[in-house]
């Protein structure tokens, strides 16, 4: 074999040289260019993206809650009896029975029925017979006893608060 030698003269040489090397700078800043571009779009997916993060924790905040609330009307339904109850009677009802001198604290409905907690004064001291009466006029009540089994006083103890006798009382109306 034999070595051919080429007679380039040196103007193409540098010519085409320095268009090689432009042709890779002017490669090199657009490839720069689209690297820039592209993180700059990063940069807006990822703060995108911690918004939606901090929504879908918002989101399952209120899920979260949500649920708590179903779990407690559904444990409010277990705790009713099945068959309807009409409780905006029941409650006038009581409001009705109260008797002068009596009042109610507190009111539980449970899966046992329903707990009143309250207290009683009299001048006269017959708190006791108020209690009685507060009773008594409920169970007369067919309205109220409707899906209960039974009313009765659970427990009745008598104190002095302030100088004056105060009857403490609890009743219990238990779920058929």
């Amino acid at each position: 074999m034999s070595a051919v030698a080429v007679n380039i003269p040196q103007e193409i040489l540098w010519g085409v040289g320095g268009g090689v090397i432009l042709l890779l700078v002017l490669v090199h800043l657009i490839l720069g260019g689209l690297w820039v571009v592209a993180e700059g779009h990063l940069t807006l997916d990822k703060g995108q993206w911690q918004k939606v993060a901090s929504d879908r924790k918002e989101l399952d905040a209120i899920s979260d809650e949500s649920k708590g609330y179903k779990k407690k009307m559904t444990m409010i339904a277990d705790m009713a009896p099945k068959s309807t109850q009409v409780w905006s009677q029941k409650l006038n009802a009581i409001s009705d029975g109260i008797t002068r001198g009596v009042w109610l604290r507190k009111m539980v409905l449970d899966k046992a029925g329903l707990t009143m907690e309250g207290s009683a004064v009299s001048k006269s001291h017959d708190e006791i017979t108020n209690v009685g009466n507060f009773v008594a006029a409920l169970k007369k009540d067919e309205g109220f006893m409707s899906g209960f089994a039974s009313l009765e006083v659970n427990s009745i103890q008598r104190g002095k608060r302030s100088a004056m006798e105060v009857t403490d009382f609890t009743v219990t109306a238990k779920l058929k």
